[in-house]
């Protein structure tokens, strides 16, 4: 039984018009066999009764693989050697191959510094909470999503509306303190167009936003909020 690939290899070249010399050339066989394969119906036989399985690959040495244990030894106790140093402590041991070999392999094998841990943001229950305007394209036209995060639980309240101004913002939020039943200490707004009337760049405070802020909790009969400003940015 002869491998798949050669009789898919025989009919291809037979349709291509090469003659049995040739063939016989090709996949190093003998013209004898390359007879034999068409007078006993090797062509005939289904070519699909089994996968096609290709060997491994050889592993290829290298100049580098005696020398492999030294440099990872040497990474090991000193991860920051470069790889030239590296390469001319293994010259020293008898490594004769180039310096493309260890470039590469101190590459793969250097050890990466550690990853710094996540660490969440964490505040208070009832300090502060985050309010910001999410801008959404859809297929009936642009809508604008208030969200109000609280910062100690993570809990979010958010709704569609059509517009993104002051008088949405107002109404938002006392939807939002109504549900949450209380407001935060801190209201940390991102610079959104409903709020911001001078550049909080330029140390300006937003007076007017706050005071309709702390209307607005008089109004629930909430405790005022505690706005702090947005640090200068020079």
């Amino acid at each position: 039984m002869y491998a798949r690939e050669q009789r898919v290899l025989l009919r291809h070249y037979l349709e291509q018009g090469l003659s049995k010399t040739e063939i016989a050339h090709s996949l190093q066989v003998s013209r004898r066999t390359v007879y034999h394969w068409i007078d006993t119906g090797q062509l005939d036989r289904e070519l699909d009764n089994g996968p096609v399985r290709y060997a491994a690959r050889p592993a290829v040495s290298r100049k580098i693989d005696g020398y492999r244990q030294i440099i990872a030894a040497r990474l090991g106790e000193y991860p920051k050697l470069s790889a030239t140093r590296l390469y001319e402590e293994i010259r020293s041991a008898g490594y004769t191959g180039g310096y493309t070999q260890v470039k590469d392999y101190v590459r793969v094998v250097r050890p990466g510094p550690p990853q710094d841990p996540v660490v969440r943001f964490e505040t208070p229950a009832g300090l502060q909470a985050q309010v910001d305007f999410a801008e959404f394209r859809l297929p009936w036209g642009k809508r604008f999503a208030l969200l109000v995060v609280l910062g100690y639980s993570r809990l979010l309240w958010l709704q569609f509306y059509p517009r993104q101004t002051m008088a949405v913002l107002m109404r938002g939020l006392e939807e939002a303190f109504a549900t949450f039943g209380g407001v935060p200490a801190e209201l940390l707004f991102d610079q959104m167009k409903a709020v911001i009337i001078e550049d909080h760049r330029e140390g300006r405070r937003q007076a007017a936003g706050e005071r309709r802020v702390r209307a607005l909790c008089g109004t629930l009969g909430l405790p005022h909020p505690r706005m702090p400003p947005v640090p200068r940015q020079d």
